[in-house]
């Protein structure tokens, strides 16, 4: 998006742009989003390079995370030394051999994130999601890939009045 600005012109982005993993920790840091049922499961998380090498939202992400879940257990090296996905740049869109060196080249990666012992990992950003997902199934893991708003979405309180209302079955 921000480059999308500067190709039609503008020096500087017309508008502020909000990393979705800032905008979710200050809605649950300003109770904006209450947490109401954390999840269970043994919880690790990804540090894409767009969101914590460019940005430095580890500790944001973190936050998150830990509010949202009571077993957060984290990856060793993490934030800006954290292990790649193998999915950068694009090269997740390559197919066939590259899929397969991709999935050679990502051994690091599953294995630091089976060493935290979790189920479930929080991949904020669509690349490393797809790509930890399928080294998940590469290397047969008992474990799931999860957006940060899919983990949000999950355990978030939902106000009374945004409730959707069943209607009950009527007799006949």
């Amino acid at each position: 998006m921000y480059d999308g600005s500067r190709s039609l012109g503008w020096k500087e982005p017309p508008i502020t742009y909000l990393q979705p993993t800032q905008l979710f920790y200050e809605f649950v840091r300003d109770g904006k989003i209450k947490i109401a049922n954390k999840l269970k499961e043994p919880v690790t998380v990804q540090d894409p390079c767009s969101i914590v090498r460019n940005k430095g939202l580890g500790g944001m992400l973190r936050s998150v995370v830990k509010a949202a879940c009571e077993d957060f257990r984290d990856v060793k090296p993490r934030f800006e030394h954290n292990f790649c996905c193998t999915a950068g740049s694009g090269v997740i869109n390559y197919g066939p051999p590259w899929k397969f060196i991709r999935m050679e080249g990502g051994r690091t990666k599953i294995e630091q994130l089976h060493a935290t012992g979790a189920k479930i990992v929080i991949a904020p950003c669509h690349s490393c999601h797809k790509t930890i997902e399928e080294l998940i199934a590469y290397y047969k893991l008992d474990m799931h890939v999860m957006f940060i708003s899919e983990l949000l979405v999950q355990t978030m309180e939902i106000p009374e009045d945004m409730q959707v209302v069943k209607p009950e079955k009527s007799e006949e």
